[in-house]
């Protein structure tokens, strides 16, 4: 069985209600394990991610510490934006399978979208044969990395934004508030770079029918940026 469905089946329904999981971080750190195993397992069966598998061991730690830290903000913003968690906050299996997802999509961003303040670069990670010996990307290291994209032209740094908005419609890894603090760290409004005051959320998730098939499903919610 999969460490996704082992932690849906198994873990979820022993948390009694899915708003604990964000009031008490010992229960969202119980996740996270589950999380790394799943993340392994889904690299393995996708080609162009495969390569990221001898890194996990490495970067779990820093995804782990970014999730944990952003996990009662995430909370205050579903309840606030009724976003896709918050309609997730009906089951605790539907919350854990979403925190799952999400620890997954992190790891991804911060080892591949270069625009992600910090943005790992896995080609500098020294993997060794011991792990435990595993070296990360120093804090230093991403701070210049960081340093050198604002160096970019500003039109390349816009159009690189609309790319990762873009995939996070595949992958919901944003939602607008996020992508409002991305801009914000080049110091550009979400305007500069949608030329509109609306973003649209737009969300493709699956969804099992009546025949026991799933099918792809459009999620379209406008969201007011403001100025």
């Amino acid at each position: 069985m999969e460490s996704k469905k082992i932690a849906i089946t198994y873990l979820a329904p022993t948390i009694d209600s899915p708003n604990e999981i964000f009031k008490d971080l010992n229960i969202f750190k119980s996740i996270l394990p589950w999380a790394k195993d799943s993340a392994k397992e889904y690299f393995k069966t996708q080609r162009s991610k495969m390569f990221l598998v001898p890194y996990i061991d490495d970067v779990a730690p820093i995804v782990d510490e970014y999730c944990i830290k952003r996990a009662i903000k995430m909370y205050e913003r579903a309840l606030k934006s009724k976003n896709k968690l918050f309609r997730r906050l009906c089951s605790s299996e539907k919350t854990v399978a979403w925190i799952i997802d999400r620890w997954i999509n992190t790891f991804i961003n911060l080892t591949s979208n270069p625009a992600y303040k910090d943005y790992i670069d896995v080609s500098k990670l020294k993997v060794a044969f011991n792990e435990e010996l595993g070296a990360t990307y120093s804090s230093i290291d991403r701070a210049i990395e960081f340093e050198k994209l604002h160096n970019l032209p500003k039109e390349q740094i816009i159009n690189a934004l609309r790319c990762v908005w873009k995939e996070s419609c595949f992958d919901n890894s944003l939602d607008k508030e996020e992508m409002k603090e991305l801009c914000n760290q080049f110091d550009l409004s979400l305007k500069d770079v949608f030329n509109t005051n609306e973003l649209v959320e737009t969300r493709i998730e699956k969804e099992q029918a009546k025949s026991g098939h799933f099918q792809l499903v459009f999620d379209f919610k406008p969201q007011d940026i403001g100025v």
